[in-house]
């Protein structure tokens, strides 16, 4: 079954597969999404805002846990490359910049 993720702040719709990552889908369309783990959740640097359907993705795995800590609930946040998608969320990635992390 496939899913809608809708990217702020671009307002753009894609479709991710169930049980797909965020990071996967994300590049599938075309977004720019720091990783330099290539998703292995040991950099951190994937990190996204979940605005709506935070209920419609994976648990937090123990590796991203580490990396974020337990506060999801307050932030928000989740590493897109651990996040699987269960049903349609929308993300935030504006603090994904290619032309910030070329220079």
């Amino acid at each position: 079954m496939d899913y809608t993720v809708r990217v702020l702040p671009s307002n753009t719709d894609i479709p991710i597969k169930e049980d797909q990552t965020l990071l996967s889908a994300l590049k599938e369309a075309g977004f720019y999404v720091r990783s330099n783990c290539g998703g292995c959740a040991s950099c951190g640097t994937c990190i996204l805002s979940i605005k709506e359907g935070d209920n419609n993705l994976s648990e937090i795995a123990p590796l991203e846990l580490k990396l974020l800590g337990n506060v999801f609930h307050l932030t928000k946040e989740r590493l897109s490359c651990q996040t699987r998608v269960f049903g349609n969320v929308t993300v935030y990635i504006s603090t994904h910049d290619e032309k910030k992390s070329e220079s």
